[in-house]
Formats: C-alpha cells, sequence, structure tokens
C-alpha cells in the first residue's frame, strides 16, 4: 500500500510539475506605452519647441500683453502680439505642477519686462513660478509645422 501511495504522490507530483511553467507563462503583452503616438498637446509643444529661438534674458513689451496659453506641464505660450510669441517655461518646484489648473494667471513684470533674472508666473491662491527660460517662437514657421503635422486648429 505504501508503494501504491508512493507512486500516485509521484505522478501527481509530476504532473504539477509540468503544469505549473505553464501556469506561470505571462500572456503576450502589448506594445510599450511609450510606443504610442503623443497626444496633439504633447505634439504642439514639440513643434512649438522645435521653433523657438535660442533663450533670451529679457523681453520688454511695449504695449500691454495681447494674451497667453497654458500650452505643457511648465510651458506657457506668451503672446506680445497675435503675430508675435514667446514660449516661456518656469522652473520645476511643487507649486507649478498644475499651471493648466490656475483660473487665472498673471506675470510679476518689471517695467512691462518679463525676465528670468526676477520674473514669476503668479496665480491663483499665491502660486509663483519662477520663469526659466524665455524663447521667441517663429509663429509662421511653427503654424506651417502645425499644418504639415496634421494638427493645426
Amino acid at each position: 500500500m505504501n508503494a501504491r501511495l508512493a507512486l500516485t504522490s509521484f505522478a501527481f507530483a509530476l504532473s504539477l510539475g509540468l503544469a505549473l511553467p505553464a501556469l506561470a507563462a505571462e500572456p503576450p503583452t502589448e506594445p510599450a506605452a511609450s510606443a504610442a503616438p503623443a497626444s496633439k498637446a504633447e505634439k504642439r509643444l514639440e513643434l512649438l519647441r522645435a521653433n523657438a529661438g535660442e533663450p533670451v534674458e529679457r523681453v520688454r513689451f511695449l504695449r500691454p500683453m495681447h494674451g497667453y496659453e497654458v500650452v505643457g506641464p511648465l510651458d506657457l505660450l506668451v503672446w506680445e502680439t497675435p503675430f508675435k510669441a514667446w514660449l516661456v517655461t518656469v522652473r520645476d518646484s511643487p507649486a507649478c505642477n498644475r499651471l493648466e489648473n490656475e483660473w487665472k494667471l498673471g506675470f510679476d513684470v518689471l517695467n512691462d519686462t518679463l525676465n528670468t533674472a526676477n520674473g514669476y508666473v503668479v496665480g491663483d491662491n499665491g502660486l509663483r513660478c519662477r520663469i526659466d527660460s524665455l524663447r521667441e517662437v517663429n509663429v509662421k514657421a511653427w503654424r506651417q509645422a502645425e499644418r504639415d503635422a496634421g494638427i493645426a486648429d
């Protein structure tokens, strides 16, 4: 009887040993999420950066700013006029992680000048984001790049 029990235990262990690797095998996975195409907003920011000039330390506005839009987690497009724009990047900090969630933003400027020495983007609830870089955007080239990429509005 012991021999029969041993043989049954051995057969069970053998079948379990053959079955477990098949159960442990992982199903095929989908391609990585990073391989997914960029969203329209991400592509737009990429094209803005590609069509922005070298960083400058300050920008003097001769008239009030025309407007702004949040274009990335730390990036704003500041319109000096409807045809001239600046890509403004703020310093990465916990206070500046959610610019797109602010109801309104302002610019702490001195003498109508945005600058990287002491310029800030100011939001509701005391948000103060230091300006890290200012780059003029070639608006005409950027808009053409958006049309070529099929993301123009």
